[in-house]
């Protein structure tokens, strides 16, 4: 590893105070990462950390462990700045490292462009596969269809891929439909290895869709505990064949060079090896489980609900899930998606991981603003019993959530009570006789303060270890 840049200052002639006031910086900082430099600062190329709990076993059994990172892309110290730059600070060079796939379609021009006006708007080296090539603000997208091999036109599925070409031959515009969706199963493998052929030498491969909307700075302080060169196939569980899982492609899913070299080494395109698979299969993330499980043996590392692949409106947050990191969310509109990057680039600044209450800050305001919503759903889903008397009116029900003490939500409608163990957004439903309520106390015993920017305390976040599914 070259040697860090305060070292070489070190290195040179220099007055004894100067010598030892660059000592005593270099010893902070690695006190401040409990002796654990970050990558970004130590090289350009990818170091994890090995004293991280994420390959160790507990004794106990316990899912979760401690262990504090750097942060790696924290909001700016300057809310104008980040207004004139949201990428200032940006951990560019790590991406020597890291390849961001996008996947995307003819159908989401929308969602594309808001997708690369946020979320992917600090990622250089994007690549960006679809069923059409063009260019999109300045990025070329692939097609990523267009070297399967001739006996897919024979799939019913596939012929939508030939009518968007007339279309587009025409000077015809093609909008969305259901067409589309058949389109994404058939992405999946050409595209995982497209994204190996163009950059063999990278670390890591993330994958994320054109509603899917990612928090960076999670992103790099999960990989920066694990070692790329074993087999990871890391994202949120999904049910697939035969009792297996495979990873839910709307939270995104990351894979290692060590499961990529493994998944690619015969130079037999995995579109023609799995042919069967894709003309028979629903889905392509499923598929693409399948595959890795079949050529290297590697089950899903399900990571849930770090990798949340909720909506915003359903995001689930409770006490357990508190200093759990959050990277990714599903089913992100682009009026989401602009007012989330905005807030996340511009929030107090500070070097704490982001978590389920980091998250709480953008969601909660609200909430405390108006605890008694109608023509609400919070997705309160927990049917009372039938003879409760909290299905009496939805004063009756709000009392009884109150005096429960796992109770953070409740709804009510035609006459029924329902309660909810953790607190969702949820969604305005126009006409509808529905009452939804929060309790806000127990929500600031929780950690929530509504009088201030931030609520978050989780200095050290509670990292999953990976359920092998």
């Amino acid at each position: 590893m070259p040697p860090l840049p305060a070292l070489r200052l070190l290195r040179r002639p220099a007055s004894g105070a100067f010598a030892f006031a660059a000592l005593i910086f270099i010893v902070a900082v690695a006190r401040f990462y409990n002796g654990v430099l970050p990558s970004y600062i130590s090289s350009s190329r990818w170091h994890y950390s090995k004293i991280s709990e994420f390959y160790r076993d507990p004794r106990d059994g316990s899912r979760y462990y401690k262990f504090k990172t750097p942060s790696f892309f924290p909001p700016s110290n300057d809310s104008r700045l980040s207004k004139v730059d949201p990428c200032a600070g940006f951990p560019v060079q790590l991406l020597n490292s890291i390849q961001i796939v996008l996947k995307t379609g003819t159908g989401e021009p929308a969602k594309t462009k808001a997708h690369l006006d946020t979320v992917t708007s600090c990622i250089p080296n994007l690549l960006i596969f679809s069923d059409n090539e063009e260019l999109i603000n300045g990025h070329h997208v692939i097609d990523i269809l267009a070297d399967l091999p001739g006996s897919f036109q024979n799939i019913p599925d596939f012929a939508a891929y030939s009518s968007q070409k007339q279309a587009y031959a025409s000077g015809k515009a093609v909008g969305y439909s259901p067409e589309d969706w058949k389109l994404d199963r058939f992405k999946f493998l050409p595209m995982v290895e497209k994204a190996h052929e163009m950059r063999p030498d990278a670390d890591w491969y993330v994958f994320i869709e054109s509603d899917v909307y990612y928090f960076w700075d999670t992103l790099f302080r999960l990989l920066s505990q694990l070692d790329p060169s074993k087999m990871h196939y890391m994202g949120s569980p999904a049910p697939g064949a035969d009792g297996t899982f495979f990873a839910y492609g709307g939270a995104g899913f990351v894979l290692s060079a060590g499961l990529m070299e493994r998944l690619t080494e015969d130079h037999v395109p995995l579109s023609v090896r799995y042919e069967e698979h894709v003309q028979t299969g629903c889905c392509g993330d499923a598929i693409l489980g399948q595959a890795i499980l079949n050529k290297t043996g590697e089950r899903l590392q399900a990571l849930y609900p770090t990798f949340a692949g909720d909506e915003l409106d359903g995001l689930k947050i409770d006490q357990e899930r508190w200093c759990i990191p959050l990277l990714s969310l599903h089913r992100v509109s682009p009026e989401q998606m602009s007012s989330l990057w905005e807030w996340e680039r511009n929030r107090a600044y500070d070097q704490d991981p982001f978590t389920h209450s980091t998250i709480a800050d953008y969601i909660s305001p609200g909430i405390f603003e108006a605890p008694v919503r109608t023509a609400w759903d919070n997705y309160a889903g927990d049917v009372q019993p039938e003879d409760s008397p909290a299905h009496a009116s939805a004063a009756a029900c709000a009392q009884t959530c109150e005096s429960e003490r796992s109770c953070l939500q409740y709804q009510y409608s035609d006459g029924i009570c329902k309660f909810g163990t953790f607190y969702q957004k949820g969604r305005q439903r126009d006409g509808a006789a529905i009452t939804s309520g929060w309790d806000t106390k127990k929500m600031v015993v929780m950690g929530h303060r509504a009088d201030v920017k931030k609520s978050s305390s989780c200095s050290e976040p509670t990292w999953l270890r990976p359920e092998v599914r």
